[in-house]
């Protein structure tokens, strides 16, 4: 199970990338209204190309949904852990790394506000400088129900705490291992029930209607988990899945799996969540049967590099962002530019991914030191 911890590193890195395109660079539509296509070269179509491929942020967390599942029923199944010491191992994972990653985020944007206000702007008309006021005039004064919503995972008003949009995931996962011990407990109605729930999820979103936040985890998020988990079930107790997978062509595996990332690009770049979330998840399933069934090879340079990413997943997924938005204030300060399109994001990424070990090091591996006893 072990080589499974590269899809989290890729997984993590690829928001991260999503991420400092946003912050650092713009979003396509953005781009072509400010450089229109009649005049571009081959070299920046074959840019523009490169920067659409990390478009599908949103659907990198679905597929982290479905591992997370997967992960879970192996983790319960191998060490069966009761209700109250299964809480209290997920908030001992959770809360300080994420507790910290508040702090941080707070920290940043009152410094972002007191030393470089004119960031914090909402007459340019990007949607990360009125974020960031948003966020900032949400904070400021900091109330108690602002903390207490931050903790439940829960925005503060407009905008997420410290304006670090990558929390809106946390609360599908917190309420998915709320449900866990009752769920395993007769895991046979928990994927009649994750069925049924995600059909009408499927008519709500056709006929856009609100569910509420309880409502997108019973009716879409826990759909995908509950995936990940029959997905561990079926490798366990079927013992024809992996090996029809070490029997399909390699070329064949390369080109499907291609071709689905592909069209999972297409599909979050046209914003088409209802298609793209599926799709993700369909390869997903793909990724972890491949790399369990034996079909890449642990010493593969990419396998290995995500692998160290990783460890520290969780970490670089949650403190990225307000370290993104610092890198965004140096390069503002460096170019006298409130908005550039040059792609200084991917100069920032071996930094941010650093400074996300480092916060990991101090951070969630010492919480998780500390209360192992070792």
């Amino acid at each position: 199970m072990d080589i499974l911890h590269a899809l989290r590193g890729f997984c993590a890195f690829y928001v991260v990338v999503f991420h400092a395109k946003f912050l650092l660079w713009s979003g396509g539509t953005e781009y072509l209204r400010a450089f229109p296509r009649a005049g571009w070269s081959p070299l920046q179509y074959i840019a523009f190309i490169g920067d659409m491929l990390s478009s599908a942020g949103y659907e990198m967390v679905i597929f982290f949904f479905v591992l997370s599942g997967f992960f879970i029923r192996y983790a319960q199944l191998k060490k069966h852990r009761p209700a109250f010491r299964f809480y209290l191992n997920r908030i001992v994972r959770i809360y300080p790394p994420y507790l910290a990653s508040l702090v941080l985020g707070g920290v940043v944007l009152a410094y972002v506000a007191s030393a470089h206000p004119a960031l914090m702007t909402n007459s340019i008309g990007r949607e990360l400088n009125a974020g960031l006021l948003g966020a900032w005039h949400e904070l400021h004064p900091l109330t108690l129900r602002a903390v207490g919503r931050a903790i439940l995972f829960l925005k503060p008003g407009e905008h997420y705490f410290g304006y670090n949009g990558v929390y809106w995931s946390l609360l599908p996962e917190a309420l998915f291992y709320l449900a866990v011990p009752l769920a395993f407990w007769r895991i046979r109605y928990y994927y009649a029930l994750s069925a049924a729930f995600y059909a009408f999820g499927v008519v709500a979103s056709v006929l856009h209607l609100d569910t509420g936040f309880l409502g997108d985890f019973l009716f879409l998020f826990n759909g995908y988990f509950a995936l990940g988990v029959g997905l561990y079930d079926v490798v366990v107790t079927r013992s024809n899945w992996l090996p029809a997978f070490r029997r399909v062509s390699g070329f064949w595996l390369v080109l499907g799996t291609g071709a689905l990332m592909l069209l999972l690009i297409a599909m979050a770049a046209l914003h088409l969540r209802l298609l793209s979330g599926p799709v993700a998840s369909v390869l997903a399933v793909l990724s972890v049967s491949a790399l369990l069934a034996g079909r890449v090879s642990r010493q593969n340079l990419l396998v290995r590099a995500f692998h160290e990413v990783g460890i520290f997943s969780f970490s670089l997924y949650l403190y990225h962002f307000p370290l993104l938005i610092l890198g965004y204030v140096g390069i503002v300060a460096l170019t006298g530019e409130l908005v550039s399109y040059t792609r200084y994001y991917w100069v920032t990424l071996p930094l941010i991914t650093a400074g996300c070990f480092a916060l990991y090091y101090i951070t969630e591996r010492a919480a998780v030191r500390f209360f192992r006893g070792t």
